[in-house]
Parts: structure tokens; C-alpha cells; sequence
């Protein structure tokens, strides 16, 4: 992510970011919204920070809080998109637990059936193990008839697997909706975290400096600098 060296400041703040990237951020605004003042501007300047570096400074902040919004709202949307889909797997695998634990006992004597339905063992957690069983089961009794004339005595009808397999059909698409959302929002985070680490060494040495040059100045207070 970074490409040039940074500041054992900037690299303290890189890795605290959900501690104190808003903070930082903040100070930012600070320094730079006050960096032109009397007694401030013309101390600093000597030391290269013009209007010009300046005005590129404002920038960068400017695309890091554009940046920092659009995480946001890509993490909204991630989370949106992972509550439909954790409702929909939720309610996919409750009519599948109901529906295979009564064709346990439908089929307790049916070997074929047993066998098709993948009646035996537990189900599996890892999702892609996990959906393909589902898929299975009412694949099966969709393709044999035979079997599922007799699920329809314990209620699992043709309507009833015509829903289940619309059902799953959904959650898959969920599944890739989610997967999108979430390289969204990584790709939001990635550009916001090289914004920041792009801005925050040069708010560092500007700090730096200012310690050493308004050093017991009152100014240092609007820098955000305790003057002691």
C-alpha cells in the first residue's frame, strides 16, 4: 500500500486506523485550516510551506474525506447485502433441516432414496458443501417422481420444491451480490487507507517543524499543539 517511507507517527496511525483515523483526520483539518494565519504562515513558509504546498496539502485532505465517505457507504452497502443474504440462507436452511428430517424418517427403510437424498451423515458448514446438498435434495425429488409422490404425505409437495429450488436460486444470487459488495468495500478501504497514508507524513513534518519554530508560541495551540 505505501510506496515511500514514512514517519514512526504515520506508521503508528496506519495501523490504528478504526481508533484513530476520524481523529487524525480532524487534526488534519485542524492544521491546515489554520495554517494560513498571522504569525502561523509566514513562520511555516520559511521552511517551504507556501500557498502553493499548501493549496496541494487541502487537496489531498479534500480526497481523503471523499475517500473516507464513499468506505462508508460501501460498507453500507456490504452490510445491507449480508443481511438479505444471512436471512435468506436462514430461511433456505430451516425448511431444508424441517424437510430432511422428516425425510429420515419417510425413508428410513429406503436405501435408494437414503442414498439420493443424502439422508445420511451431518450437514456440512462450509457454504459451497453446504448449498450443493440443498440443491441436491430437491433436485432429486424434483427428477424422481416416485419419491416425490411419497414426500407429499409429509407435506413436501411439487409446490412446495418448486419454491425450495426458486429459493436457492435467490440465495446464490445473494452469494455473488455479496461477493461484490465486499471487493467494493475492500477496494473503498484500500484507496482510503493510501489516501491517508499519503497525506498523514507530510501533516507530521509540518507538525515537526512547528514545534521547533513557534516553539512556546501561543500559535501552536491553534495547531493543535499543547504549548507547554
Amino acid at each position: 500500500m505505501e510506496t515511500t517511507p514514512q514517519t514512526p507517527e504515520a506508521t503508528t496511525a496506519s495501523k490504528n486506523y478504526h481508533k484513530s483515523l476520524d481523529e487524525s483526520i480532524a487534526a488534519i483539518k485542524l492544521v491546515l485550516g489554520n495554517a494560513t494565519l498571522p504569525g502561523i504562515f509566514e513562520v511555516m513558509q520559511t521552511v517551504g510551506y507556501t500557498a502553493e504546498k499548501l493549496d496541494s496539502m487541502n487537496a489531498k485532505l479534500a480526497l481523503l474525506e471523499q475517500l473516507t465517505q464513499t468506505k462508508t457507504k460501501e460498507d453500507a452497502d456490504q452490510s445491507a447485502e449480508q443481511e438479505k443474504y444471512d436471512n435468506k440462507r436462514t430461511d433456505v436452511n430451516k425448511a431444508f433441516v424441517t424437510h430432511r428430517s422428516l425425510s429420515r424418517i419417510l425413508f428410513k427403510l429406503d436405501v435408494h432414496a437414503r442414498v439420493s437424498l443424502r439422508l445420511e451423515g451431518e450437514m456440512p458448514k462450509a457454504y459451497a458443501n453446504w448449498v450443493e446438498m440443498v440443491s441436491n435434495f430437491y433436485g432429486q425429488l424434483s427428477s424422481q417422481p416416485e419419491l416425490l409422490i411419497k414426500t407429499t404425505a409429509v407435506g413436501i409437495t411439487s409446490e412446495v420444491v418448486t419454491e425450495r429450488k426458486q429459493a436457492i436460486t435467490d440465495l446464490r444470487s445473494l452469494k455473488e451480490s455479496l461477493k461484490k459488495e465486499t471487493a467494493e468495500a475492500q477496494a473503498a478501504t484500500d484507496a482510503r487507507d493510501e489516501a491517508f497514508d499519503e497525506i498523514y507524513p507530510l501533516y507530521s513534518e509540518y507538525i515537526s517543524y512547528a514545534k521547533v519554530l513557534l516553539a512556546g508560541n501561543q500559535a501552536l495551540e491553534a495547531l493543535g499543539v499543547t504549548v507547554e
